[in-house]
């Protein structure tokens, strides 16, 4: 018995789907070559119409999720002759719609990790798995339309086996991908244990393979101080040498110092919210409904609770969550953002210490003498 899926003696011409397959394939490979992805820090300062689409990103990814999550209903039908026959071109029409939509997604996140703060190891495995995945789903649309045109069900079945395993893989990226935005625990958190277990270990598998050993502190080696040979002072004659006293200018009260009437939360706090908080806390994307764009917002706090809390540090969210390990899923900023330094770190806690005043300046505050030059980095911009 034959095994052709055509019910008619004329094949049919998918001369269109060729075309906008090729064309797809095309702008997938060009997109790449002049957006290569990047694992780092980006070099140069994109332009704003690179990040104007790259912001797309998250509305983009919705497209191919849908169109390609209802194909693999329809594949599953599709596996029989008689259901090939029936919903073939349907399923052909879903592949390139969201073989086109998986494109697009790619070079807006590729445009968006332009802006900086995207590194890490669940940032390495989603964009490098949403590439790979988008990579052999346009591979299958072409073997697809290959089998349709020569009628073959063997090939149909190895496109299938190709497709499903492509569209895997652009699963495992998304998931990763909410992990950058919601954190590692968000997809396991309230899963069944023996779920929860399997998904969290190849999650540290997957990372594993990807993310760099921390590099092991070097020991400061300090050497020992020289000591001089005292040297026993010879007994000569002392000659005493009158000296006229120099008159003291009289003192008048000069110009304060530059900067002494800045204010310490606007000047030099907020700057430190706005680089390593305040993509994430503001007012147009307030996550876990916190804000941190303005003192009112910063100080009444979030979901999660206490903000800042008034001369405690220790009891004050935002410095519980910059402080703990980075391994730890509640680490703030999460993974793949721009980290808080230890000064920063410091500076915040002492402000906090302090009192979290938005009205103490700059000229009265006595910051550590070890964080004084990080302050005074801040106010230069």
């Amino acid at each position: 018995m034959s095994s052709s899926v055509r019910d008619i003696d004329e094949p049919k011409s998918y001369t269109a789907a060729w075309i906008a397959s090729l064309l797809l394939l095309v702008a997938f490979v060009l997109g790449l070559l002049i957006f290569p992805p990047l694992y780092d820090a980006p070099k140069h300062e994109p332009s704003s119409f690179v990040l104007f689409i790259g912001r797309f990103h998250p509305i983009l990814l919705h497209l191919p999720v849908g169109a390609l999550g209802l194909l693999c209903l329809f594949e599953l039908i599709c596996s029989t002759r008689r259901g090939e026959q029936k919903f073939g071109d349907a399923s052909l029409l879903m592949l390139v719609v969201g073989s086109a939509g998986a494109v697009l997604a790619v070079m807006a996140g590729i445009m968006l990790s332009r802006e900086g703060g995207y590194v890490g190891g669940n940032f390495t495995l989603h964009q490098t798995m949403g590439i790979l995945g988008t990579a052999g789903v346009l591979i299958a649309l072409m073997v697809r339309l290959t089998a349709m045109g020569r009628g073959s069900m063997e090939l149909l079945n190895a496109y299938r086996a190709l497709y499903f395993i492509s569209f895997g893989i652009m699963g495992l990226g998304a998931h990763f991908g909410g992990n950058m935005s919601h954190g590692n625990k968000f997809l396991t958190e309230h899963a069944p244990p023996f779920i929860k277990n399997q998904m969290v270990g190849m999650e540290k598998l997957l990372l594993g393979l990807v993310e760099k050993p921390a590099p092991a502190p070097e020991l400061e080696i300090k050497p020992e101080p020289k000591t001089e040979p005292k040297v026993e002072p010879k007994d000569e004659p002392k000659t005493v040498v009158q000296v006229a006293p120099v008159p003291t200018p009289p003192t008048t009260a000069g110009p304060a110092p530059a900067g002494d009437d800045k204010l310490v939360f606007q000047h030099i706090i907020l700057p430190i919210l706005e680089a390593k908080c305040n993509k994430c806390h503001n007012e147009e994307k307030s996550k876990g409904d916190l804000r941190m764009d303005t003192y009112e917002m910063a100080m009444k706090g979030g979901e999660g609770g206490k903000n800042f809390v008034v001369g405690k540090p220790e009891e004050s969210l935002s410095i519980t969550r910059i402080t703990l390990p980075d391994s730890d899923d509640d680490h703030m900023p999460p993974e793949g953002k721009d980290q808080l330094t230890p000064e920063e770190i410091e500076i915040l806690k002492w402000w906090v210490q302090q009192g979290a005043s938005n009205t103490q300046k700059v000229g009265g505050a006595k910051f550590p003498a070890e964080l004084q030059a990080t302050v005074d980095g801040i106010l230069k911009g």
